[in-house]
C-alpha cells in the first residue's frame, strides 16, 4: 500500500446541506497542506453556497494556516452536468474517502468503483470512520484505490493458489496454454503442456 497526504472526495446534490459539506471538505484539509478535498456536484448552487462556507469554516479553525493552503493548492468544487458524471470524475480520482451526501446515497453505491472507505448519506461524515465505525482506517491514498483496497484480516493471512485439472481439461484448454508459451518462447513450458495432450 502507498501511504500519502490524506484525500476526501464528496459527491452531494441539491439535497446536501453546504454548511456541513464545507467542514467535511475542511476536515481533510487540516491534516496537512499536502491533503486535498474535492467536491464534485452537479449543483451550481450547492457548488457556491459550499465555497463560501468553506471560507467561513475556515476563520474557526486551529489549525486554519494548514487547512488554507490546503484548500488554496488542493482543494476543488467541480460542477458537473449530471451526477453520473460526478460519480465518473470521482473514480478516476479514485479518493481515500469518499462521501455520498445525496438525498438516495445508496443509489450511487453500485456505479462507485474506485474509493477507500465509502461514507453513506448525510449523517456520515468521514471523521465517524476515522474514530469509531468500520473495521480500519489505513486507506489506499493518491488514488491507488483503483488497484488496491483498505487493510483488511486478509492482509494477515497467508494464501496459496490450488490449480487441479484433469486430462478432459486438459484436452480442452492444453493447446491455448501451449500457443502462449510457444509464443513466449518458452519451448520447455509449452512442451510440459503438449506431452499431456491427446494425440
Amino acid at each position: 500500500m502507498i501511504a500519502g497526504p490524506s484525500e476526501i472526495g464528496v459527491l452531494a446534490d441539491e439535497s446536501a446541506n453546504p454548511h456541513h459539506l464545507a467542514i467535511d471538505l475542511l476536515s481533510q484539509a487540516e491534516h496537512d497542506e499536502m491533503a486535498s478535498s474535492i467536491l464534485i456536484t452537479p449543483s451550481l448552487e450547492i457548488a457556491e453556497k459550499t465555497k463560501t462556507e468553506v471560507y467561513a469554516w475556515l476563520e474557526t479553525l486551529e489549525r486554519k494556516a494548514i487547512a488554507e493552503v490546503s484548500i488554496r493548492e488542493r482543494g476543488a468544487i467541480i460542477v458537473t452536468s449530471s451526477m453520473d458524471e460526478a460519480v465518473d470524475l470521482m473514480n478516476q480520482i479514485a479518493p481515500e474517502h469518499l462521501e455520498v451526501v445525496t438525498s438516495h446515497p445508496f443509489d450511487l453505491l453500485p456505479k462507485i468503483r474506485h474509493a477507500g472507505a465509502i461514507f453513506m448519506g448525510a449523517y456520515t461524515p468521514e471523521p465517524m470512520g476515522d474514530y469509531i465505525a468500520g473495521p480500519n482506517h489505513t486507506l489506499p491514498t493518491g488514488g491507488t484505490a483503483k488497484f488496491y483496497s483498505p487493510l483488511g484480516v486478509e492482509n494477515f493471512l497467508k494464501r496459496s493458489s490450488i490449480i487441479s485439472m484433469s486430462k478432459a481439461g486438459m484436452d480442452e484448454i492444453g493447446e491455448a496454454c501451449a500457443l502462449l508459451a510457444h509464443t513466449e518462447g518458452l519451448g520447455a513450458h509449452e512442451a510440459s503442456v503438449r506431452v499431456r495432450l491427446k494425440k
